[in-house]
This record gives C-alpha cells, sequence and structure tokens, in this order.
C-alpha cells in the first residue's frame, strides 16, 4: 500500500501549485473577460461554439467543458437570454438540445481580445523557450500519469 506523501513533500508542493496555477489563470480570465461584459466561462462557450462547424451537441459539451448537465445549462441560459447563442432540437435524439452561435454571439466573440493568449502571456512572462519545453514535458508527464491511474 503507498504511503501518504508528507505535508511538504516534493509531491504535495507540485499538486498544491498546479491547482494554485490554474485558480490564478481562471481569476485573470476571468477579469479580462469582465472588462468585456461576459465571464471566463461564457467566453469560452462563445469561442467553442465558434470553432464548431455547426452546431454543438449539449451533451458533447458537458464533457468538453468537464461540467453537469445542471452547470452547463445555467451558462447556456444567460448566453441564450444575452442573445448570444440559441438552442435548437436534436434531430436524431428529441431528448438532446443542439446550441449555435447566433449572429450577435459571434459578433461579440469576435471583437474581444483572445483571452486565452493574454493569460498565456501573463502566466509565462519571463520564462524562456527552453523552459516553457521543458515545463510542457513534464506537465504532459504528469497528465499522463493520470490518465494510467484511472485505467
Amino acid at each position: 500500500m503507498p504511503t501518504q506523501p508528507e505535508i511538504d513533500s516534493p509531491s504535495r508542493v507540485v499538486l498544491r501549485d498546479v491547482r494554485r496555477v490554474n485558480r490564478l489563470a481562471q481569476v485573470h480570465a476571468d477579469r479580462i473577460a469582465r472588462r468585456h461584459g461576459l465571464t471566463m466561462q461564457q467566453w469560452e462557450l462563445l469561442t467553442r461554439l465558434r470553432c464548431c462547424p455547426g452546431p454543438a451537441d449539449q451533451r458533447e459539451l458537458c464533457g468538453i467543458f468537464g461540467v453537469s448537465p445542471p452547470t452547463l445549462s445555467a451558462l447556456i441560459d444567460s448566453a441564450e437570454e444575452r442573445g448570444w447563442i440559441r438552442r435548437s432540437a436534436h434531430p436524431g435524439d428529441r431528448r438532446r438540445r443542439r446550441i449555435e452561435l447566433t449572429a450577435a454571439g459571434a459578433e461579440l466573440i469576435a471583437s474581444l481580445p483572445h483571452l486565452g493568449r493574454e493569460v498565456d502571456g501573463a502566466m509565462t512572462a519571463g520564462f524562456t523557450a527552453a523552459e516553457l519545453d521543458r515545463l510542457a514535458a513534464l506537465l504532459e508527464r504528469a497528465a499522463q500519469n493520470l490518465r494510467e491511474a484511472t485505467l
């Protein structure tokens, strides 16, 4: 049976710091998005829908966002009330809904700065290319470890 890492062990520090960086990145992204009248999640929803070749399946969006159906429904309700998206029936399953960007939503998202690039730039300021490559490789390895642990 594996032992629990000590509170200040390197693996605990890494986990704590990865979670902290994630929270800080989300806060920074939300701050930028709010300057433009929306939340980071709304910005992300509109951006993802803009990249879709057609209407997106609401159930699939739950998986992409990693949220429960009620959480995504609240996000979609908010965006729909503002006229940024529209829901339609799924042609093959009346229990499912499809989501697509409206002209107003497409215009809004096209007018906004690229939130991801702004957050990336702030987060990686001062890193060399070699440091970024190394960090990316280490994080990918950690992600792979987690994927293998869930099999």
